[in-house]
């Protein structure tokens, strides 16, 4: 009889000990994930808790050595890396970080942290179209004659040999000539061709102006007309087309006096009457 009573109890402890460990037990045990840093039970990029210096407990973040560190705000936190940042990736080539956070290998680019170059399209912070300025920053288009350079034909410039220079017609920065008209890189007199498609010359505001007979087409004048000399001195177009100061002539338009000998144009010697003839 007492042994059948030690019999049952044995039975009935083994049965309380199977019963205890039921599925739900083991579920769990099997379903824990393994995390990155097992000491924390956290992965690197977590937010997590952490006592400062000054006693106070304060949010961090898990950093790439399972240290619960101050939280940084990163673009791309399970590397704590921002965008632009450099980098090396798995092939060991240096790059940097691009907007998938991923490490990208190098290319040249005048605004690495944007990865652009400057005169590329680019979008504003007001949702417009825009060009990539000098500054890497996107700046709202504006109407340039060489847009990739952000200038217009004759803004002045300084060429790939440091002269001072003005933007031609190529967008190419030209080393400066001295032109009466900078802008159009030609001088006063110079032929030209104007808006209507006919010849013409280049006049002294720098227009293109159809042609006209002038006995001294460079400086758009005829002989005998008046003209100005340095310092504002009064003169007459001569002969070889060069402002001559005034001489006092009974008449000036020929640079002749009353009775001066003159030949007419029919070849006959006469004088220089008072209404300024060859008589």
């Amino acid at each position: 009889m007492k042994n059948n009573f030690i019999y049952l109890c044995g039975f009935f402890l083994c049965f309380l000990l199977i019963t205890s460990c039921n599925d739900d037990d083991l579920d769990e045990t099997l379903i824990t994930p393994e995390s990155e840093c097992p000491t924390l039970g956290l992965n690197i990029g977590d937010v997590c808790e952490f006592t400062n210096p000054n006693g106070v407990l304060v949010d961090g973040v898990v950093n790439s050595n399972c240290e619960c560190t101050y939280a940084v705000v990163f673009d791309c936190p399970n590397i704590q890396a921002n965008i632009g940042d450099a980098c090396t990736n798995a092939a060991g080539e240096s790059g940097v970080i691009n907007a998938n956070c991923d490490c990208e290998a190098n290319v040249t680019f005048d605004c690495p942290s944007i990865q652009a170059n400057i005169g590329d399209v680019c979008t504003t912070s007001t949702g417009g179209s825009g060009t990539v300025d000098a500054n890497c920053n996107c700046e709202a288009n504006v109407t340039f004659d060489c847009p990739n350079i952000q200038a217009n034909i004759g803004d002045a410039c300084t060429n790939g040999a440091g002269e001072a220079g003005v933007i031609n017609a190529n967008c190419d920065c030209e080393a400066t000539t001295t032109f009466d008209c900078q802008g159009i890189q030609a001088n006063f007199g110079d032929a030209c061709t104007t808006s209507m498609g006919g010849s013409g010359i280049i006049n002294a505001n720098c227009d293109c102006e159809a042609n006209a007979t002038f006995d001294c087409p460079s400086i758009q004048a005829n002989i005998g007309d008046q003209c100005w000399l340095s310092g504002n001195i009064p003169g007459t177009v001569n002969a070889n087309c060069d402002c001559e100061a005034n001489s006092t002539f009974d008449c000036p338009s020929i640079q002749a006096n009353f009775g001066d000998a003159c030949t007419n144009p029919n070849g006959v010697n006469g004088t220089i009457d008072t209404n300024c003839n060859c008589t």
